[in-house]
């Protein structure tokens, strides 16, 4: 429905003559409104309507704000003095006040309140308002953050002007702070802190202003509230990428310079949403870690997942594929607690057609009880090395590789042990999850050499069809 459509269904829901049929009606069209804000919105309808002290909706949401309520009074305003005492008799529960259009204009009500509710941490809004988000919402990415942040916790009067004033303010807060423009950056911040309350002011001025450091800006340039260490908090990670799909790519590579892998690892997600595809994979030159070990394990039967996809599980970040888990890790300790079915190596055969486009400095190969090493001569690869060719093809056919130290596309090097299935950066250097895919990942399972662990085709298409 259009702001007018609901505007009119209200007031005709507001004078059913049946009173039961009005309360459901109205209750029914407001829950409507509010999760075309935000559909991950689970709203409970409560047996009270206009009551002094009792909410009207609770709203929460799943996941990591699952123990986040807040609490919607449904109000007729009669008068702005009465439309004041109400606001103020249940202020200390922070709540959404709504104002009910009857076909009475809200605006000298809702002006009533503004400074108060501001203040004491209470939305008050009507349909208007509440629409208008909802709108802002499909056209705008970040809109989307604004707008759920102001259900969590928005504060002061929110008609239509003021949802579309602080949508478009903050979004282009946003594009400015990837050019690291102080002064329309300053305004983003400025509108979230008079709209927001502190918790959700803090979360959205964190994600500004990792932008603005990835964009070159400088920490001391910050028109805002400077978090020292750059980092995203867990939680707002968290809430950021269980949250709707923002099909971004500038804003995911702005915002992946203060994110790590040992950060996504201690995440509590679930699934594979889509924005930890877009954040990983726009960022796949940029995470590192130093270990990978690969699991042996199959999608369940009839599941629709597209793979290859990213998730956190086991307390690391995976990439999960048909027949197989990567779990990488920044501290190889981090990964010992999984463990993979043990393995034979590899024969001559797979060794080669694993390593095509790939330089394999060394191998070891072991053939019954005995082992022994082979190492490439200037920058040829192993499998060119003389000592290897001279070897009887008898003899080749009964080795197995047992390791071997590839180059990564990046020029480092790592060590693959073909038995425990994981792999090791050589002294400290930091590998790239670029370079684990393009290197190590192959040698490690038999996989299509195309696989990136680009976003899944169904995440994409979710995105679409939005």
């Amino acid at each position: 429905m259009s702001a007018i459509d609901y505007a009119a269904a209200l007031r005709d829901a507001l004078y059913d003559p049946n009173p039961e049929s009005s309360v459901r009606r109205t209750k029914d069209l407001v829950i409507r409104e509010l999760q075309d804000v935000d559909p991950r919105l689970d709203i409970k309808n409560t047996e009270y309507f206009n009551h002094t002290f009792s909410p009207d909706l609770v709203l929460s949401w799943p996941g990591v704000a699952k123990r986040l309520k807040r609490y919607v009074f449904l109000r007729l305003p009669d008068s702005p003095s009465y439309f004041a005492e109400d606001v103020e008799t249940v202020s200390e529960l922070h709540p959404i006040v709504y104002g009910l259009d009857g076909g009475t204009d809200l605006s000298a009500s809702l002006n009533a309140v503004s400074r108060f509710s501001r203040e004491n941490n209470v939305l008050v809004t009507d349909v208007h308002g509440i629409d208008r988000l909802a709108r802002n919402r499909k056209t705008r990415n970040i809109a989307n953050l604004v707008s759920s942040a102001l259900i969590r916790g928005g504060r002061g009067v929110m008609d239509s002007v003021g949802a579309e004033t602080l949508s478009s303010t903050v979004s282009d807060g946003f594009e400015a702070a990837r050019a690291a423009d102080a002064e329309v950056t300053a305004s983003a911040v400025q509108a979230l802190d008079s709209y927001l309350a502190p918790a959700q002011s803090q979360q959205m001025t964190q994600f500004l202003q990792a932008v603005w450091i990835s964009s070159q800006g400088r920490i001391e340039g910050f028109p805002g509230p400077k978090q020292l260490s750059g980092e995203i908090g867990d939680e707002s990670l968290e809430y950021l990428l269980q949250f709707d799909p923002i099909n971004d790519p500038e804003f995911w590579r702005a915002f992946g310079a203060s994110v790590t892998v040992e950060q996504l690892s201690r995440l509590k997600v679930t699934d594979a949403p889509a924005n930890l595809q877009y954040l990983v994979t726009e960022n796949l030159d940029r995470l590192w870690s130093r270990q990978m070990k690969v699991a042996t394990g199959e999608l369940t039967l009839g599941s629709e997942a597209e793979i290859p996809e990213w998730t956190i599980q086991r307390e690391s970040l995976c990439l999960r594929g048909s027949d197989y888990f990567a779990f990488f890790a920044q501290n190889a300790a981090n990964l010992r607690h999984i463990k993979s079915s043990k393995a034979y190596g590899l024969t001559m055969t797979e060794i080669r057609q694993r390593s095509r486009g790939i330089h394999l400095r060394e191998l070891k190969l072991r053939t019954g009880v005995e082992s022994f090493t082979v190492e490439a001569e200037g920058s040829s690869s192993v499998l060119e090395a003389e000592s290897l060719s001279a070897l009887p093809g008898s003899y080749l056919a009964k080795t197995r590789v047992v390791r071997a130290t590839a180059e990564t596309p990046g020029g480092q090097e790592v060590n693959c042990d073909f038995l425990e299935r994981d792999a090791t950066a050589i002294t400290s250097a930091r590998i790239s999850l670029e370079d684990w895919l393009g290197s190590a990942l192959p040698l490690l399972w038999d996989i299509p050499r195309e696989t990136t662990g680009r976003p899944s085709a169904r995440n994409e298409q979710e995105e679409e069809d939005r």
